[in-house]
């Protein structure tokens, strides 16, 4: 009798979804609550969209499993003239590959954990940031590998040899004069559960002076790990995380836009939880347009976002809120928020149970591992459900590339591979299959070329699928 009740709950539970569906993105214009209970399978063959240019060992990594939170990384970029692919690598590597997919060199950086890879804008130089006692940010001569320039941010951030909290470069950006712009992080997560966060913004032209410091005196006290700037670097945008609930943290906003010197704060924005959730966290964004106009993100509980350049609010849609089913409350994460055109692409990653992330849940969530369209006037234009976690997303005017990783739900390695998207109508082009989770991907801006970066998995049964591994595509549209 019990497992038919929760049966039942489970069948209503599903029904609820599908009006809860309708009633989120009915308004919007093209939205069906049939996807809600719609399953799809991926292909096995390929279209023949995607044509495999290389396939490249990464060497040897740490091999894990369906248990552990964090997954293997491959940082990817295109030159932005398409000449090029830039690789790092979990072993502290970086690769040069031409757009034929031959090798032009390797750099073995040294000790550091990588933790970005940005080319800048005239593809000359290429920006790695690693984890390390320094927390270095380097630059490389594209030409040979060449290392030109390091600086630290370990005397703003601090290191803690003896407890391994090190200072890291975790995301770096440029813009069109050649301004780099990267930010540095370190937390620190003590015994009886407290965090302390130091962050700090940099700004450095290409021989690597440091032009300017946000804050100037003072770290962030909350978790940043993204910057987007526009490209005449006026404008440069952040969010922020914070999971200690116990503490009064000076940075408490939501989101952030700062000028490109560095000096002052536009505006921020403040967004109240969704219950449950105790707070509200935007970590993979936001996003700002090219041309400075328009900010987009999505936070952690499932609210994607479009504002204008001066913190207005255009509109703001719920693609995922948390569900309680059977007394489990199972939420579906907001990750990546993109900008396409005149679109934005939004991602949403596997399903959890709010408890703890590994145990189960009685089904999935409804909008997990789903890529979402929207136009500028939020009105949403597709949405395509992957079968497992999109790692990463990459995107140019008509064509995205989705990473698709591990599904901690089903624990289905059919599901592995690298999607490639028609936009804005979010239509499948091609799949390629891999045997492990793909971790990364990157897209050149014409969209002819595409790459991913396939990772090891072990199984429950304990057999190793997949292995590092580059993948290179060219991208054969009809």
């Amino acid at each position: 009798m019990k497992k038919l009740s929760t049966a039942a709950i489970i069948v209503i539970f599903s029904l609820t979804l599908g009006v809860l569906g309708w009633h989120i993105f009915g308004g919007a214009g093209t939205a069906s609550p049939a996807w809600y209970g719609q399953i799809r399978t991926q292909p096995t063959t390929q279209s023949g969209v995607l044509r495999e240019v290389a396939a490249i060992s990464l060497g040897k990594v740490e091999v894990y499993n369906y248990q552990r939170m964090g997954f293997t990384r491959g940082f990817l970029q295109f030159s932005p003239d398409g000449q090029n692919l830039a690789v790092g690598t979990e072993n502290g590597e970086v690769l040069l590959l031409g757009i034929n997919g031959q090798v032009l060199w390797q750099n073995k950086l040294g000790l550091g954990k990588l933790t970005a890879l940005q080319f800048t804008a005239d593809s000359r130089f290429i920006l790695i940031g690693e984890s390390s006692p320094e927390g270095y940010l380097v630059c490389l001569d594209r030409r040979d590998g060449r290392e030109l320039w390091r600086q630290s941010s370990s005397s703003e951030l601090g290191v803690n040899i003896k407890d391994k909290t090190f200072p890291g470069i975790v995301a770096v950006r440029t813009d069109a004069a050649g301004h780099i712009y990267a930010v540095g992080q370190r937390y620190i997560r003590y015994p009886d559960g407290r965090y302390d966060y130091r962050g700090r913004i940099y700004k450095f032209d290409l021989s690597g002076q440091r032009l300017g410091v946000f804050p100037s005196d003072h770290n962030l006290d909350a978790w940043v790990s993204w910057i987007s700037v526009d490209a005449k670097g006026e404008k440069l945008v952040f969010g922020t995380a914070n999971w200690d609930m116990g503490g009064v943290s000076r940075y408490a906003d939501s989101m952030y836009c700062v000028d490109g010197q560095l000096q002052n704060i536009l505006w921020s924005k403040l967004l109240l939880p969704v219950p449950p959730f105790q707070n509200t966290t935007l970590r993979s964004g936001p996003e700002i347009s090219p041309d400075g106009q328009y900010v987009t993100g999505i936070f952690s509980d499932g609210r994607g976002f479009l504002y204008n350049g001066q913190g207005q609010e255009l509109w703001l849609r719920t693609l995922s809120s948390p569900q309680k089913i059977a007394n489990i409350e199972l939420n579906a994460v907001g990750t990546y928020g993109q900008m396409a055109g005149e679109y934005t692409v939004f991602s949403v990653s596997n399903t959890y149970n709010r408890a703890n992330w590994q145990l189960p849940t009685p089904v999935e969530h409804p909008s997990s591992n789903s890529i979402f369209v929207f136009d500028r006037q939020g009105q949403l234009m597709n949405r395509y459900k992957l079968g497992g976690m999109i790692e990463e997303m990459a995107a140019q005017e008509r064509t995205l590339a989705v990473a698709v990783g591990r599904n901690v739900r089903t624990k289905n390695p059919a599901v592995h591979g690298l999607a490639v998207l028609s936009l804005p109508d979010a239509q499948l082009l091609d799949y390629a299959v891999t045997s492990g989770p793909c971790v990364g991907t990157a897209i050149t801006s014409n969209g002819t070329y595409a790459a991913g970066v396939e990772a090891p998995i072990q199984l429950d049964s304990g057999e190793v699928i997949g292995e590092y591994k580059l993948r290179l595509y060219q991208i054969i549209r009809p």
